[in-house]
C-alpha cells in the first residue's frame, strides 16, 4: 500500500528504505524558510504521517539571541499544547543526526496557495468555509494563550472537507518568556500593520492577515501587492486595498464592511475576536439579516465608535469647522447690520448703499443736478468719497435725507460708501499668490528598505525610518545609509534625477543581518 504512494522514479528495488529514527520517508511535500516536511510512515503504528525536519544549514544559527532549534522546540510546543479539529495534530518530537524533528498527522490534499495557483480566485462558499475553519481554529488557539502570527495560504491545509491551520513557526505564547519584538516575523504580504512597525502582536493581529487571505481567496490578487518589499510594507500601514467588487463585481457588496474591518490598521477598530469576525462573514456571504437584539445594537454602536468615520481626528476636524462656520456666520451677521440714523430709512435706502461695490464697473453717469452742494464740496476732500458720489447718485439721495445740516455733519455720512468699495478690491491677493503657485517641486521620491527596520540618513541627516516607498529628497546626488541599534551601513551615493517618480523611485534596500545591500 505504501509502495503506491511512491513516484514512479523511485522503487523499494532501486534502494534501501530512507529511515529518520523510526520513521521511513517516503517523499518530499515542501520546504519553508524553517524547515523540509516530507511524508512518511510510522512503522510502529503503521500510519502516514508528515514530518518537518529542521534544515541542516540552520541548525546552529541564531535569530533574534534564540537559535532556530530552540524556536522550531517552540513551534512544536505551541501546536502539540492545541486539540482542535482545524489545527493539525503533533503526534511526536525529536531529534536525529543533530537535528530536531517534528512528526504531525497527515492531510491528503494541498495547501490553499496550490488552489489559488495562477491568481484563481475561489467560489464565494468555498472561500468563506475555509476562512470560517480558519477562524475558529484561531479562537481556539487565541483562547489557549496562543497567537500564529504567520497566517497565510501556504500555511492553510486543505483536503477532502478539511480545513486545518499548521506552522505555529513564528508563534508567541501568551506569557512566554522570551518574545522578540523588533523583527520581522511572519510572511510581509499578509503582516499587520503593528507587526511592520515592530510592535508585539496580539490576537488581533492574526485576524488582519485572516482578511488579507480572504480578500486574495476571493480575488485572486494580494490586496498591498507591489514590486518591492519596501511599498508592499508602505501600503500595509498606509493604504487601503479598493474594494473587492473592483475586481469581482458580483460578489455581495457587503463583504466590503467586513473586509475594511478586519483589514483595520488599528487593532481596535478590528473584530475582537475570531468567532466575532466568522459571524459577521458568513451574514455577509448568505445575506442574512441580523437580529437586532440588545446585544446587536450594542455591537453596532460599538462598531461605528470604532469606525474612522468617527475616529477622533475626525472628530476634532468636524468640530473645528463647525466653529468657523459658527463664526464666518456671526461675523457676516454683524456685517450686513445697517448703522440706522436717528430717522427711520427706507429699505430702498439701505440697499442702494450697498450697491457700490457692485456697480463699479458701470458707466458714471454725470447729469445729476438735483445734489446739493453741501453735500458734494464737503465729500471732495477724500478721493474714494469723490469716486463714491461720482458713481452713485443714490448714496447721495441718501446723505440729503440727515436731517443737520452742519457741513461736518454731511461730510461723514458721505464717507461710508468707502467701506464697500475698499473691501471689494481682491485683485492684490492673486498677484502675491503668484510667485508661491509658480515655484516648482524640485523633488523626486526615494524608495528605502531595511532588514528588519533602521532610521534613514541622508546626506547625515535623519529623515525617518524604513520602510518608506517615496522619500522626498532633491533632486541631484546623495549620499545614504542606514543606522540600526549602534550598527551602520555603509554610504551609497545615489543620484536623483527628474525620472524618478513615485512609480519608479530610486531604490535602495540594506540587511543587516547580511551587512550587504540587496541589489535591485
Amino acid at each position: 500500500m505504501i509502495e503506491e504512494t511512491w513516484p514512479a522514479g523511485r522503487r523499494p528495488a532501486e534502494r534501501a528504505p530512507l529511515y529518520y529514527g523510526r520513521y521511513e520517508l517516503l517523499s518530499e511535500l515542501g520546504r519553508g524558510t524553517s524547515g523540509v516536511v516530507y511524508k512518511a510512515h510510522d512503522p510502529k503504528l503503521d500510519r502516514l504521517v508528515a514530518m518537518k525536519i529542521l534544515r541542516p544549514e540552520l541548525v546552529s544559527l541564531e535569530e533574534s539571541g534564540i537559535s532556530l532549534k530552540q524556536r522550531f522546540h517552540q513551534e512544536a510546543v505551541a501546536a502539540g499544547r492545541l486539540t482542535h479539529p482545524a489545527i493539525v495534530a503533533v503526534h511526536d518530537v525529536g531529534e536525529a543526526d543533530d537535528r530536531p524533528f517534528m512528526v504531525m498527522e497527515y492531510i491528503e490534499g494541498g495547501t490553499l496557495a496550490d488552489l489559488m495557483l495562477g491568481g484563481r480566485p475561489l467560489a464565494l462558499a468555498d472561500a468563506v468555509g475555509i476562512v470560517v475553519q480558519v477562524c475558529a481554529a484561531l479562537d481556539y488557539a487565541h483562547r489557549h494563550g496562543v497567537v500564529h502570527r504567520d497566517i497565510k495560504p501556504r500555511n492553510i491545509l486543505v483536503g477532502p472537507g478539511v480545513t486545518k491551520v499548521t506552522d505555529f513557526g513564528t508563534a508567541r505564547i501568551v506569557g512566554a518568556s522570551h518574545t522578540q519584538t523588533g523583527t520581522m516575523l511572519g510572511t510581509p504580504a499578509y503582516m499587520s500593520p503593528e507587526m511592520v512597525r515592530g510592535q508585539a502582536a496580539d490576537p488581533r493581529s492574526d485576524l488582519f492577515s485572516v482578511g488579507v487571505v480572504l480578500y486574495e481567496t476571493l480575488t485572486g490578487v494580494d490586496p498591498f501587492n507591489a514590486a518591492d518589499l519596501a511599498a508592499v510594507l508602505y501600503r500595509i500601514v498606509n493604504l487601503e486595498p479598493p474594494s473587492v467588487r473592483h475586481h469581482v463585481a458580483e460578489l455581495p457588496s457587503a463583504l466590503d464592511r467586513v473586509l475594511r474591518r478586519a483589514l483595520a490598521k488599528e487593532p481596535e477598530a478590528r473584530y475582537a475576536t475570531a468567532t466575532d469576525f466568522a459571524n459577521a462573514l458568513r451574514e455577509a456571504a448568505t445575506g442574512q439579516r441580523r437580529t437586532w437584539s440588545l446585544r446587536a445594537v450594542r455591537e453596532a454602536a460599538r462598531d461605528l465608535r470604532r469606525s474612522r468615520l468617527l475616529s477622533r481626528p475626525v472628530r476634532v476636524t468636524v468640530g473645528a469647522v463647525c466653529l468657523v462656520a459658527v463664526g464666518l456666520g456671526t461675523w457676516a451677521g454683524l456685517r450686513r447690520g445697517p448703522d440706522r440714523p436717528p430717522t427711520a430709512t427706507s429699505a430702498a435706502g439701505v440697499t442702494r448703499e450697498m450697491e457700490p461695490a457692485a456697480a463699479r464697473p458701470a458707466t458714471p453717469k454725470a447729469t445729476h443736478s438735483t445734489a446739493a452742494p453741501t453735500a458734494s464740496a464737503p465729500a471732495a476732500t477724500t478721493p474714494a468719497a469723490t469716486t463714491s458720489s461720482a458713481t452713485t447718485p443714490g448714496s447721495l439721495a441718501k446723505i440729503a435725507t440727515v436731517p443737520t445740516v452742519s457741513p461736518s455733519t454731511v461730510r461723514a455720512p458721505a464717507a461710508r460708501p468707502v467701506t464697500p468699495i475698499t473691501a471689494a478690491p481682491a485683485a492684490t491677493a492673486p498677484t502675491s499668490a503668484v510667485p508661491v503657485a509658480a515655484t516648482p517641486q524640485e523633488s523626486r521620491c526615494l524608495s528605502v528598505n531595511a532588514l528588519p527596520f533602521a532610521e534613514v540618513y541622508v546626506d547625515d541627516r535623519p529623515l525617518g525610518y524604513t520602510p518608506t516607498a517615496c522619500l522626498r529628497v532633491p533632486i541631484g546626488e546623495h549620499r545614504v545609509r542606514f543606522q540600526m541599534e549602534g550598527q551602520r551601513s555603509p554610504e551609497r551615493l545615489l543620484r536623483v534625477t527628474a525620472r524618478h517618480t513615485p512609480e519608479a523611485p530610486v531604490r535602495l534596500s540594506y540587511d543587516f543581518n547580511t551587512g550587504r545591500f540587496i541589489e535591485q
